[in-house]
């Protein structure tokens, strides 16, 4: 027992030491015309935007993202989405809610993957019933022809990039761009989807991206992985980008290095926004 003991602390001690010199040799610090920054600020700012009231929503000016504004907290998921529509350049945004409530918490907790018959993948029950929530909502107030660009933070994260690959089947998605947000299907989902135009912004210490943890439980029909390029925000405005293939290969880069020192506090949506205005400044 000892031994073993010893042998999962150096294998830990090694996997957390590793984790900055993995993202230095496969990250490009600052990485120049990889990202639109002002965009993700707009994203930021609507994923911001949705765990707002619906007075708060409807009190915002929305003249940067469209003309028409639709809000509503879906039954039985309790989560809020967000349908911007611009008819200039024929096109939707759509946000959705992150973890606010009890019900979102059982939604975060519903780990086991079910299979969805349009993707023909595995993904998160949890996160797989608020993307079919908001699917069903949303679809007879879309507009044929109209590309659409989603967002969500958190558990609102992890329904968009599944929401985004629905709409990729259909034609119709433009970009998905994600903050803290958990992983939500497995290898073959991930090979499967390979080209979804997803981003997924993280902070270098937030635990969110982490999860759902290994477990016998959730390596059912395959470990769960990361879909997407990743972009690592560190501090004093600099920030790393990871290829898909290289996010892949470190499962959720950022967060090693902190395996022992995660801060609920750089989840928060705020913080995502500071560190994207920091980012913003410096260029």
């Amino acid at each position: 027992m000892l031994k073993f003991i010893l042998s999962l602390g150096l294998v830990v001690a090694f996997v957390w030491g590793c984790g900055p010199l993995l993202q230095s040799c496969w990250g490009i610090k600052d990485a120049e015309g990889k990202i639109d920054w002002p965009r993700v600020k707009k994203y930021a700012t609507l994923s911001d935007l949705s765990y707002k009231s619906e007075k708060d929503v409807k009190s915002e000016k929305i003249s940067g993202f469209g003309d028409e504004l639709y809000t509503k907290v879906l039954d039985g998921v309790e989560s809020r989405v967000i349908l911007i529509t611009d008819h200039k350049n024929k096109l939707h945004w759509v946000a959705i809610e992150g973890t606010a409530n009890k019900t979102n918490v059982k939604l975060d907790a519903e780990y086991l993957k079910e299979k969805d018959p349009l993707l023909g993948i595995w993904v998160h029950k949890g996160f797989h019933k608020l993307a079919l929530a908001v699917y069903d909502d949303l679809k007879p107030k879309l507009i044929s022809g109209y590309k659409i660009r989603v967002t969500g933070h958190s558990l609102g994260g992890a329904a968009a990039a599944i929401l985004s690959m629905m709409y990729s089947v259909e034609g119709s998605l433009e970009e998905c761009v994600t903050f803290g947000q958990p992983k939500v299907t497995n290898e073959k989902g991930v090979k499967k989807y390979w080209d979804l135009p997803l981003t997924r912004i993280v902070d270098n210490k937030d635990i969110v991206p982490l999860v759902p943890p290994l477990t016998i439980i959730s390596a059912i029909h395959g470990i769960y992985r990361h879909v997407g390029v990743e972009v690592i925000l560190k501090p004093g405005g600099h920030w790393l980008w990871l290829s898909k293939h290289n996010a892949n290969r470190m499962l959720v880069t950022g967060t090693w290095s902190n395996l022992f020192n995660e801060s609920i506090g750089d989840h928060y949506m705020r913080n995502y926004i500071k560190k994207i205005e920091k980012i913003l400044k410096k260029e």
